[in-house]
């Protein structure tokens, strides 16, 4: 590489001082031009009269200060014809070295129209990335079906050529060679138009209006249904509190209904289907539930998988099902299922059901999974190891019901994960194991059912204890008694406040004060909000949980000394609606709303938050049907979720 020394005259006017001063400019007009040099010194340049090529890039120009103060003399100045004056280019930096990124960004920046900072704007996007699952990371599927996406060599031999040449040898991802093709600017033609939107959401911030309380007056469908929210949304502190809640956070007056007429059961996604708690195929939907759940105790995630969305679509179809042919057009019914459909037609049930039910592997795994702390695998090796029933789990972890009621709670450590092998300091047994130990314990109690009074007095009596700490907390009661169910085995509560400084550390408070009052016996989990992660590189979460065992105090009116299982779950205000929405379930529900986020939106959904996978922006709907809208999904209140048996 050939280097010249550039002597600058420089000029002092207070001592008319004449300064040499020396840069190493590399000739290479691919690294720096000579304009980005002058803007590199903060003083003014005499150009001295030129004897260069035009080629050089640089034209004659006067000494005085007048032309150097007056942009339109330069006028003069020769510029080469840009090859690509009417396409625009992005440039994706990953697997490119740093000597090529800026080589293509000379090019683009001296050819093109615009190098876009933004992909949205851009015609073309020139990428070494070849694979669909990594240029995801970087865009939305749907924003690159809308772009000619290639490689880097496109870019250099379109340069070379002076003209935009055809992508057909360029195309960077196969999957896109037909949209590529379809959005070319070869031949200098004029490019697509970009939309300058981020997946159907305006560029600037978001700013959602209050909750709507009914579907916009647009739509004059029949409504088929309103829903009649099960349980009462606790979100008003006491009347001695102050605190003004935002209506946002607030439920709406009125249930927001459902339109089932704009819902179908023939969509793949169960978030686009109404699936009520009681089906009229419901007796199918059980036994193919059993079959699932045999899947998933095996450890067959697949297969159980599968089952779980075939339950899903029957759980949404609306006619009872009375021939095979009714469910070979449905989504996620294969050749096993549909014969499986058949049998049950022909004889009222499923053999392999029947047969998986009364077997003793069966009901031992579902008795030991059902333990909290103990998943499938474990479930399988205490199997192995001989043990057939709870008493037998109880003998071998060595359960002490004494022990159990002293075991109490310990607040100034953060607990373990579930399924952690970490060990506290001077313990014997894994927190795993401790936690084992308490349901086992305490199983007489736990495994009982909840009825929904009980849980709105659940409810009722931790709001009253969290005033007395915070006013102005709002609360949702979530789970299976949001979805309509009339009793359960657990209760979850999502709670948050206006202010959100006031969230961080709520919970442990809370979970302070109920056990000072002897209502929290027991804690199995506590975790505080995790540090930001927005590449999400771990799994991560901006909630915070403790999944208790509570009893009522016995001054309510339906104390019965009953231990339950209370999880309480504080979220930001910023992301309430979606930690509800996630709570609320169902599991087949929530799971198809998080793939529809993915496919149809390049969004990442869970209880945590809404975020952009490819630049990780995160959006904050402000009320739940207005998640819905973001992901321009129909409204599907909460009792038609039940995508689950």
């Amino acid at each position: 590489m050939y280097l010249h020394q550039l002597k600058v005259r420089l000029s002092s006017p207070a001592h008319n001082l004449r300064v040499n001063r020396s840069f190493m400019l590399s000739t290479s007009t691919q690294k720096f031009s000579f304009r980005v040099l002058l803007s590199c010194i903060n003083m003014p340049f005499k150009r001295p009269a030129s004897t260069r090529s035009p080629s050089s890039g640089l034209s004659s120009a006067s000494d005085s200060k007048e032309e150097i103060a007056n942009p339109p003399k330069r006028s003069k100045v020769s510029k080469s014809p840009k090859a690509l004056p009417n396409v625009k280019v992005y440039i994706i930096q990953a697997k490119l070295s740093p000597q090529q990124v800026v080589k293509l960004s000379a090019l683009a920046e001296k050819h093109c129209a615009k190098l876009c900072m933004d992909v949205d704007e851009a015609d073309v996007v020139v990428t070494a990335i070849s694979m669909r699952r990594r240029l995801e990371r970087h865009m939305s599927w749907d924003v690159a079906t809308s772009k000619a996406i290639v490689t880097p060599e496109w870019l250099t031999d379109s340069v070379k050529a002076s003209h935009a040449l055809p992508c057909e040898d360029y195309v960077a991802v196969d999957d896109l060679r037909a949209s590529t093709l379809k959005n070319c600017p070869d031949c200098n033609k004029s490019p697509c138009q970009c939309d300058d939107t981020d997946y159907g959401t305006p560029r600037s911030p978001v700013v959602y209006p209050s909750p709507p309380s009914s579907p916009s007056a647009s739509t004059k469908q029949k409504i088929l249904s309103r829903d009649k929210l099960p349980l009462k949304d606790l979100a008003e502190p006491a009347a001695a509190s102050s605190v003004s809640i935002p209506a946002h956070l607030l439920p709406p007056p009125d249930p927001i209904p459902t339109n089932l007429e704009q819902l179908s059961y023939l969509s793949k996604y169960a978030c686009q289907r109404a699936s009520p708690l009681i089906c009229p195929n419901q007796e199918l939907a059980v036994e193919l539930d059993i079959l699932k759940r045999s899947r998933g105790l095996e450890g067959e995630e697949r297969s159980a998988l599968s089952y779980a969305r075939a339950i899903s679509v029957v759980k949404a179809y609306p006619h009872r099902i009375t021939s095979k042919s009714q469910v070979q057009k449905l989504p996620h019914f294969g050749v096993k299922i549909c014969s499986l459909v058949e049998e049950f037609l022909d004889t009222g049930e499923i053999s392999e059901a029947r047969s998986i039910a009364s077997s003793e592997r069966f009901k031992t795994l579902s008795d030991f999974s059902s333990v909290y702390g103990i998943g499938p695998n474990a479930a399988q090796k205490l199997y192995n190891l001989g043990l057939r029933t709870l008493e037998d789990l109880e003998i071998y972890y060595g359960v002490d019901p004494t022990d159990i009621e002293t075991n109490l709670i310990k607040l100034e450590n953060e607990e373990a994960p579930r399924g952690s092998t970490r060990r506290s300091q001077g313990q014997k047994d894994e927190p795993g194991e401790s936690w084992i130990k308490v349901a086992l314990g305490l199983r007489n109690d736990l495994m009982k059912k909840i009825p929904r009074t009980e849980a709105e007095e659940m409810s009722r009596i931790v709001m009253q204890e969290l005033d007395a700490i915070e006013p102005g907390c709002v609360s949702t009661i979530v789970g299976g008694f949001r979805r309509g169910k009339p009793e359960g085995n657990d209760v979850d509560i999502v709670f948050t406040h206006p202010d959100g400084g006031m969230v961080k550390g709520l919970c442990r408070q809370l979970v302070q004060r109920l056990h000072e009052r002897g209502m929290v016996t027991h804690v199995m989990h506590l975790s505080s909000f995790h540090g930001p992660n927005p590449l999400r590189t771990a799994h991560w979460d901006s909630l915070e949980k403790a999944l208790t065992v509570f009893t009522l105090p016995k001054s309510s009116p339906l104390y019965t000394g009953t231990r339950r299982r209370l999880d309480l779950i504080f979220a930001h205000p910023d992301v309430y609606w979606t930690a509800v929405i996630g709570w609320s379930g169902s599991v087949m529900f929530q799971r198809d709303l998080r793939q529809w986020a993915k496919d149809k939106y390049g969004m990442k959904f869970d209880s945590s938050g809404i975020t952009r996978r490819h630049d990780s922006k995160p959006f904050y709907p402000k009320t739940e049907k207005e998640v819905f809208e973001l992901f321009g999904l129909e409204w599907v209140g909460p009792t038609w979720r039940n995508a689950d048996v």
